[in-house]
C-alpha cells in the first residue's frame, strides 16, 4: 500500500509509528492514509519541550499525541453510531408511528389534533422525529443526549427548534413544558 509523502515536514519514523499505532488500534488498513493525515497535522502542532516532558523521551510524547488522537476517533467513531442506531428507531418511513406519537402527546384525544400533529412531523428529519418519539415515551432530555452521543445543550437547542416548529403549525398549546 502506498505511504503518503510528506516531503521532510516530519521524520518517517514517526510515519510509521502511526501506522503501527493504528493497526493496534484496529483500524482497517484503508483507513490508515486518512489517520495519518489527521495526525501528522497534530504532530506538527504539537510541541514536544524536553525539559517540561518529566524525563519523557521524544517517542514516548509522539505515542501519546498518536494515540490521544485514535482514542479520540473511535470514540467520534461510536458516537456517530450510537446517533444513527437512535435515529433509525425513529419514525422514520412508518407513518402509523406519526399517528401513534402524536396520540401519546399532551392533549391528543382530538382526532384532528392527531391529524395536525402527524403532518407537522412529517416535514421533521429523521433526528427530530426521534427526539420528538423519546419525549412522547417520557424520555428526559438528558436521557435522549446520553442515547444519541450528543451533548444536552444539542438536544435542548432541538427541542427548542422544535417547539418552534409546532408553534407555527398552530400546535404550541399542546406542548407540554
Amino acid at each position: 500500500m502506498p505511504c503518503n509523502d510528506y516531503g521532510g515536514l516530519i521524520a518517517r519514523w514517526k510515519v510509521d509509528l502511526i501506522r503501527a499505532r493504528a493497526r493496534r488500534f484496529f483500524f482497517r488498513e484503508d483507513e490508515i492514509p486518512d489517520l495519518e493525515q489527521i495526525i501528522v497535522m497534530e504532530l506538527l502542532g504539537a510541541d514536544y519541550r524536553p525539559d517540561v516532558a518529566g524525563g519523557a523521551s521524544e517517542a514516548t510524547f509522539v505515542v501519546a499525541v498518536i494515540d490521544r488522537q485514535l482514542r479520540q476517533i473511535k470514540r467520534h467513531r461510536a458516537r456517530e453510531r450510537r446517533r444513527a442506531n437512535f435515529e433509525a428507531r425513529s419514525l422514520d418511513g412508518d407513518p402509523s408511528a406519526f399517528e401513534e406519537a402524536a396520540a401519546r402527546s399532551a392533549g391528543a384525544n382530538d382526532p384532528a389534533l392527531r391529524l395536525d400533529m402527524a403532518q407537522a412531523m412529517l416535514g421533521f428529519t429523521p433526528a427530530e422525529r426521534a427526539i420528538c418519539e423519546a419525549l412522547s415515551q417520557g424520555h428526559s432530555q438528558a436521557a435522549i443526549a446520553h442515547a444519541t452521543g450528543r451533548s444536552k445543550a444539542a438536544i435542548c437547542n432541538e427541542v427548542r427548534k422544535l417547539r418552534e416548529k409546532f408553534r407555527w403549525w398552530g400546535l404550541d398549546e399542546y406542548m407540554s413544558e
